[in-house]
């Protein structure tokens, strides 16, 4: 196996992992949603800072939950391409000292 070919092999392997690791998150987000659903009904009948302190908890809990989910699938698409730069990180080249 040549240089170029393991690289390529090791990206398309990470940029798998991420990829499920955003399906996963992906996954989470009903139960986020419902959860906040669920609160933005009890804020409407309550009164007081319980409720509204759960609902920016649950906004905040999403917000940063699809802001992951945006890096982990930019991330996927980064090391799927496997460019030069990915390359030189990943094994850089031995200088040899003679």
């Amino acid at each position: 196996m040549s240089r170029k070919e393991a690289v390529l092999l090791a990206g398309r392997a990470l940029a798998i992992i991420q990829f499920v690791a955003a399906l996963l998150d992906i996954s989470y987000l009903p139960e986020r949603l419902v959860s906040l659903s669920h609160y933005q009904r009890l804020g409407a009948a309550a009164v007081g800072t319980e409720a509204e302190y759960f609902q920016t908890l649950g906004r905040v809990g999403i917000a940063f939950m699809l802001m992951r989910i945006a890096v982990l699938l930019i991330l996927a698409g980064i090391f799927w391409k496997c460019g030069p730069w990915f390359e030189s990180v990943l094994l850089p080249k031995r200088e040899r000292k003679e």
